[in-house]
């Protein structure tokens, strides 16, 4: 008697809608524990402890990578890895939680520059750069209003 194939289980764990710097991180830190100061490594996604995305989510982080130049690759499942140096470049500055954060800090003391630039303006003014700031959806939006509002006023 023959026996009936079934699917494998179905993965019902739930995984974040977006990749955090940490997991990244987790991944980078894992090529190069199995590089092991080789230019090459054999990595596969269930090997790496603690990993909280998908497979599909870490075949993302893969590209990225791969766009990044901190790799190449060639596989599927198990990837055959050749590192580039900007990974090891990257990953001595800190990775993923340190340009996460340096992005952050950036952003406040852009924020706390604003702060100290409206108590130095007039009313007017301020309220004018208020006007911006509160309509401004992201980085550049802001910044193309400030820039505009500055040639208005010849700043």
């Amino acid at each position: 008697m023959c026996q009936i194939r079934t699917a494998p289980p179905k993965d019902e764990r739930e995984y974040p809608l977006v990749i955090t710097a940490e997991e990244k991180d987790k991944v980078l830190n894992y090529i190069l524990v199995v590089a092991n100061g080789k230019r090459t490594a054999k990595l596969n996604y269930k090997d790496i402890p603690d990993l909280r995305i998908s497979k599909e989510q870490y075949e993302i982080v893969l590209e990225e990578f791969k766009n990044r130049r901190f790799i190449d690759y060639k596989g599927y499942g198990i990837e055959y890895l050749t590192l580039n140096f900007e990974i090891f470049n990257f990953a001595e500055k800190g990775g993923f939680t340190v340009e996460r954060d340096l992005y952050i800090l950036s952003f406040d003391t852009f924020q706390m520059q604003l702060e100290r630039l409206e108590k130095e303006l007039s009313p007017d003014t301020a309220a004018k750069v208020d006007d911006v700031v509160g309509k401004a959806k992201n980085i550049t939006e802001l910044l193309i209003g400030l820039s505009a509002l500055a040639e208005k006023m010849n700043l």
